[in-house]
């Protein structure tokens, strides 16, 4: 099922947005108070993982991420999942420990399609980088990605 919602839109031709939208089905992990919107800085950039927990190359680049988390002190990283909170603790305690309690760092839940609908993912992990001040897409990534191929972006 989740591999046809991710077909989908390749299938059709649609691309990643160029400028970032508005997303208002994502639910924070840990401050259910938070919204997306509200959360976006305005000045460095913006970058969001959608991943799944269970993915290999997903956790591989949290695990990188978390490693070098010094070389993304400019950037606020939003990692996404459609999982619940026990999965994301476990891929978090697992393979992405230096991401705990980071400022920059926060974990969302899609509660719905709107981000697959929006950004058009084709592989996990799906990263996007956009400049936290013009909100416009600088970068993004699909499938298998290293942070040393990430960190020229930011």
């Amino acid at each position: 099922m989740v591999a046809l919602i991710l077909l989908a839109p390749y299938c059709f031709g649609q691309k990643q947005p160029t400028q970032l939208p508005t997303l208002t089905t994502l639910r924070n992990h840990y401050n259910p108070d938070a919204t997306f919107q509200k959360m976006l800085p305005t000045k460095g950039k913006l970058v969001l993982v959608f991943y799944d927990p269970g993915c290999g190359h997903c956790q591989e680049l949290g695990q990188d991420i978390a490693k070098n988390i010094t070389k993304f002190q400019q950037a606020a990283l939003f990692f996404i999942s459609m999982n619940d909170k026990e999965y994301v603790d476990g891929y978090i305690n697992m393979y992405a420990k230096g991401l705990k309690n980071r400022k920059n760092v926060s974990f969302w839940k899609e509660e719905s399609v709107e981000f697959i609908e929006k950004f058009s993912p084709e592989n996990y992990p799906a990263t996007y980088i956009y400049d936290a001040a013009t909100k416009k897409l600088v970068k993004s990534f699909q499938g298998e990605s290293k942070v040393s191929t990430i960190i020229p972006f930011l």
